[in-house]
């Protein structure tokens, strides 16, 4: 989906669907994934295994209206949220050199074809059904703005199988990018746990930083996981790296193709 030019983050960016958990996600299961499913369902009309959507169904569609006022109304439209049915896939958090920071848990879920989407126009502005593939490549091309989450994310989707997703999700390391900029100004390095530039010791906070080239560049023999990108256009020219990593990173990340092989 992509953001409305007047969002205060990440304004104009393709973005899955999602938001922030409320205390009455918690009256019906596990709040992160009860959180992702309203939301879901606030943003697009869709509720997981279910027939019709608030495209095709006038009650859906009074029901996602009330839910965006009142969380409380999603049990109405979702009794039972079929939370076993999401596969806990990653979580980032916002790095510190934003104002707003969001602890983000990602979820993968598995449905047949492409159902009918009523989008909430107050916070996005367009939405499509895509091939992670082409997602990357319009991003790749300027096409779109695609965050380094979201390339990430959906590199590593394009190269899972179906059938493994399910055992390929990161349920151990939060990804907390810290950035390095460059000495021109040009570029942003967000270095990720493992690489030999993160800052393990209150990785959580740790400042922007700017470092001389030799140190920044992208070594072929050291632990290196990374995504690398230009400050203008914002997010443009995104790669990502990641190799050489300790198996303690290389198992919870699931060792997927980056930038690296070009370099190795």
């Amino acid at each position: 989906m992509q953001r409305g030019s007047g969002a205060k983050f990440m304004p104009n960016a393709l973005v899955f669907p999602g938001g922030v958990a409320t205390p009455s996600d918690e009256k019906l299961g596990p709040p992160t994934k009860i959180a992702a499913l309203r939301e879901l369902f606030e943003e697009t009309g869709l509720i997981i295994d279910h027939h019709e959507s608030a495209a095709t169904s006038a009650e859906l569609m009074e029901l996602q209206e009330k839910t965006k006022d009142d969380p409380e109304i999603f049990k109405l439209a979702c009794p039972a949220p079929p939370v076993d049915r999401l596969i806990e896939w990653n979580t980032w958090l916002t790095p510190s050199s934003y104002k707003q920071r969001y602890m983000t848990s990602f979820f993968l879920v598995r449905i047949d074809g492409e159902p009918e989407v009523r989008m909430c126009e107050k916070e996005m502005s367009h939405y499509l059904w895509a091939d992670p593939k082409e997602c990357l490549r319009r991003a790749s091309t300027g096409e779109v703005i695609l965050p380094p989450p979201q390339v990430y994310e959906l590199s590593r989707i394009s190269q899972t199988p179906c059938e493994q997703l399910h055992s390929h999700g990161n349920t151990t390391h939060v990804l907390c990018p810290q950035h390095v900029s460059w000495p021109d100004e040009e570029k942003i390095t967000n270095v990720l746990p493992g690489d030999h530039l993160y800052i393990s010791e209150d990785n959580f906070n740790q400042p922007p930083r700017k470092l001389p080239l030799e140190e920044i560049q992208v070594k072929p023999h050291k632990p290196t996981h990374r995504a690398e990108y230009k400050k203008k256009p914002l997010y443009a020219m995104c790669k990502l790296y990641m190799h050489n990593l300790a198996p303690e990173f290389r198992d919870s990340f699931h060792q997927f193709d980056t930038e690296s092989k070009q370099i190795e």
